[in-house]
């Protein structure tokens, strides 16, 4: 939705395209929610396998659908109520957060991977993500950094 939400006024798929070429872009994004929605049950939820055993009578592909179903009611309805972000905002808690997580959660993968996969090895995993976490919040304090901005003429 941000890409369109910067110039939405002026230019743009919304002010541009009516009728059949309009659908095809709305069709295209709700493709794509389906697509995003069936990778992540497929890789984070199970996939087709039912969440406990004794609903396994249930087949699987309804199983699929169901977990297709609720993620894509969670994205609608997120999408729907929060707020748009700019892309500043997006860019800055993507390089400051995101991307240190992702590094931390390799290492924590592999540190869980060679010291047993175990309770010991979620403790050291788990141990490695608070220490970088914690550096990550020290470091990027910016309350202690920058004095409050304050104008001579706003009043």
């Amino acid at each position: 939705d941000v890409p369109e939400g910067e110039s939405e006024i002026v230019a743009g798929h919304m002010t541009e395209y009516s009728g059949f070429k309009y659908a095809t872009f709305f069709m295209a994004e709700y493709i794509g929610m389906f697509a995003i929605s069936g990778l992540g049950v497929t890789l984070f939820l199970g996939g087709w396998h039912a969440p406990v055993h004794f609903l396994e009578f249930i087949p699987s592909y309804a199983w699929f659908f169901v977990k297709l179903s609720i993620l894509l009611f969670v994205y609608i309805w997120l999408r729907g109520t929060l707020p748009r972000t700019r892309v500043d905002q997006i860019m800055n808690f993507a390089w400051k957060f995101m991307l240190p997580m992702a590094f931390t959660c390799v290492i924590a993968a592999a540190v869980w991977h060679y010291t047993g996969r175990g309770l010991r090895g979620w403790l050291w995993s788990l141990g490695v993500i608070a220490v970088v976490y914690v550096t990550l919040s020290i470091l990027l304090d910016t309350r202690r950094k920058f004095a409050p901005r304050t104008y001579r003429f706003a009043e």
